[in-house]
């Protein structure tokens, strides 16, 4: 009865003893105590790796020409200047006068060689090399636990007509051993979100209330792979799609309902977190439903968001964490001019401060009104953290006022006044947000 490449792939996880003699996948016995001694020899190059984290894997590699190593190599350890695969250093290693020798050879390594679709260099993925050299037999330790890699290795050199074979059960779980840091790390998301960076300001008035997550990730993300945007204990899972950039990197859009501050939370979701999620959009989309059904009979504000939160204190059982960061949603505050009186000033005497502000929505709390200037001559900046004012704004231009006391050791001459708009904690301009300023007013101290 015919096979399918896929029921081939995994019938060569229960038989240690096979070889592809052709693309009809007959399978024959072949392997001798030589490939044996071989591939050995292929797991204890691969304890000569040094990985610089867990995500790297732990690869040995050999070349033989006629029961003789003509190349050997193992995985670098992940910084730049040594990331080079085991099997590229195998070739690499092959004097110059055995290159001949490569076609028909045989490869040993410990790990599924890699495909073009999870290499920044195409050109130098494991397969690709195999198939440029025309090797003829290659034998494999074990698969690939990248999600990305996984069988599509030993596909791509079937359709080489390269003929491949898997290390015993007794070396394999060797190897297993080796790398379970990388297949502990192979099992996760593995995500670095690369945009928008930690603690970044987003002003999503400009982009409709949105504003793109783009991450980096191991494994691509899967059915069960959420983003989570979280706001004083509310989170609200993102509709999606996850789209793909270029590579391993992939970007989903995170809608905001207000300003504040943020955590977006990549999660994996078992069956009990994937319950949770697909109830909540089966609300929304009631939600949804109910407003069309409502449209013109009443007045749909009544109906509240169509989005609601669910309340949760930290990630529940079933969502587990895969990389998380804070930003700042910053108000649409525009401001429109001030007027700083007197022009001309004494030490210890007080400025009036004038702020016309536009506002695009009501905000009771966190916006307050700073002021500063900063000394040409030895760069000392000069604020009143005691007369930084907070203020409640509506929507519209509104009108507010506050003072700033000279100092008396102020230096005497021209200074240029700074006039800015915060949102966070009143006087704290290292963590609140800059949402508004003006272009600096002179002054004249006397």
């Amino acid at each position: 009865m015919a096979t399918s490449v896929e029921e081939t792939i995994l019938l060569c996880l229960d038989s240690p003893f096979w070889m592809m003699e052709s693309p009809d996948c007959h399978w024959t016995t072949l392997m001798d105590t030589t490939d044996l001694n071989f591939m050995q020899q292929t797991v204890d190059l691969a304890s000569q790796c040094t990985p610089i984290k867990e995500s790297i894997p732990k690869v040995g590699a050999i070349i033989v020409a006629n029961k003789e190593v003509i190349g050997r190599g193992f995985r670098g350890s992940g910084k730049d200047e040594d990331d080079d695969h085991a099997e590229l250093r195998a070739i690499r290693s092959v004097k110059p006068e055995d290159l001949r020798r490569l076609a028909g050879a045989t490869l040993y390594t410990t790990l599924e060689p890699c495909t073009r679709e999870v290499r920044s260099r195409p050109e130098q993925c494991c397969t690709e090399l195999i198939h440029q050299h025309k090797l003829k037999r290659v034998f494999v330790g074990i698969l690939d636990p990248n999600q990305g890699v996984t069988g599509k290795g030993l596909l791509r050199l079937q359709d080489s007509n390269v003929e491949i074979a898997l290390f015993p059960h007794e070396l394999s779980q060797k190897i297993q051993v080796q790398n379970a840091g990388f297949i502990r790390s192979q099992q996760t998301l593995g995500a670095t979100i690369l945009l928008p960076k930690e603690g970044a300001s987003l002003r999503t008035y400009e982009s409709g209330g949105k504003h793109p997550v783009r991450f980096k990730c191991l494994n691509p993300p899967g059915a069960n792979t959420y983003l989570l945007v979280c706001h004083a204990g509310m989170y609200w899972p993102q509709p999606g799609p996850f789209r793909h950039v270029d590579g391993d990197v992939w970007e989903i859009d995170a809608y905001f309902s207000g300003i504040g501050e943020h955590v977006l939370h990549l999660v994996t979701a078992s069956d009990l977190g994937n319950v949770l999620i697909g109830y909540y959009r089966k609300v929304v989309e009631r939600n949804r439903a109910r407003r069309e059904r409502l449209r013109g009979k009443v007045d749909l504000a009544l109906l509240g968001g169509d989005y609601p939160p669910i309340e949760m204190n930290g990630l529940q059982k079933g969502l587990r964490s895969e990389e998380l960061v804070s930003v700042s949603v910053v108000p649409n505050i525009i401001l429109r001019s001030t007027l700083v009186e007197p022009a001309t000033i004494a030490r210890g005497a007080i400025l009036k401060i004038t702020y016309e502000i536009e506002c695009f929505e009501n905000i009771q709390n966190g916006i307050w009104l700073g002021s500063s200037f900063q000394d040409s001559a030895t760069e000392k900046l000069f604020f009143n953290r005691n007369q930084d004012k907070p203020v409640s704004l509506v929507t519209g231009i509104t009108t507010h006022q506050r003072d700033f006391t000279i100092s008396n050791d102020a230096p005497l001459g021209p200074q240029m006044l700074r006039t800015n708009v915060w949102f966070g904690a009143v006087g704290n301009s290292n963590t609140s947000k800059h949402v508004a300023s003006r272009d600096p007013t002179q002054i004249t101290i006397i």
